[in-house]
């Protein structure tokens, strides 16, 4: 008896080197992203940083890293934007504490933004975002937002201890503070010994802000 020929095939599966991984990446690993993307922008900087370092750290592959971040200029855009919101957050953690007199306020705000200025992370970070200021639209944006922030949340904050003054006096005490913290990342931040240490630079700046806020109108 002969038997009936299979009616069942095989369908073939086309495959090429090119199939797209399902992705598996959530929230938490976008940002695990952004945090070592940061993280080699402080140790190797920007011309060392690639997508492949990047997916490679984070122990995934390039694929799925462009799943988030199709190139390297959205990566980094991600990092400067990450570094702005972080710092709007640790602001808003010493602000308007009506515990501490106006003079103490102060102390405490310009001590805290010496302080961050000179650390490891914050000076090399702050060192490769004004390299892409410099030569990347994007960067120049994200860091003018940055600036522009700080000086009305410090502007504001001083409104707060001392409503008697007025917004311009405010605005120019705001930038002074602002030009002193960045100014130190350059002289302080550095392994060498000067004749004034950052303590003594809070001392000046809090009686030049005093000065500056009791200015005639």
């Amino acid at each position: 008896m002969n038997k009936k020929p299979s009616t069942q095939t095989k369908t073939k599966v086309k495959t090429t080197g090119e199939t797209r991984q399902p992705n598996t990446l959530g929230k938490a690993s976008r940002e695990q992203i952004v945090h070592t993307a940061e993280q080699l922008l402080i140790s190797d900087g920007y011309h060392m940083l690639s997508t492949r370092k990047v997916a490679t750290a984070c122990g995934i592959s390039v694929g799925n890293l462009t799943y988030h971040f199709p190139n390297k200029t959205l990566l980094i855009e991600a990092v400067m934007t990450g570094v702005c919101d972080r710092y709007e957050r640790e602001r808003a953690s010493i602000r308007f504490d009506k515990a501490l007199d106006p003079l103490s306020y102060l102390q405490r705000l310009i001590a805290w933004m010496l302080d961050d200025a000179v650390t490891v992370n914050t000076s090399a970070l702050f060192l490769e975002l004004w390299v892409l200021a410099k030569h990347h639209e994007f960067g120049s944006e994200t860091l003018e937002r940055f600036y522009k922030t700080a000086v009305g949340w410090i502007s504001g904050s001083l409104a707060f201890y001392f409503p008697n003054t007025t917004a311009e006096q405010r605005e120019r005490a705001a930038y002074f503070m602002l030009t002193l913290s960045e100014g130190s990342v350059a002289v302080f931040s550095r392994p060498h010994e000067r004749a004034v240490n950052p303590q003594d630079l809070t001392t000046f700046a809090v009686n030049a802000v005093l000065l500056t806020l009791a200015e005639p109108e």
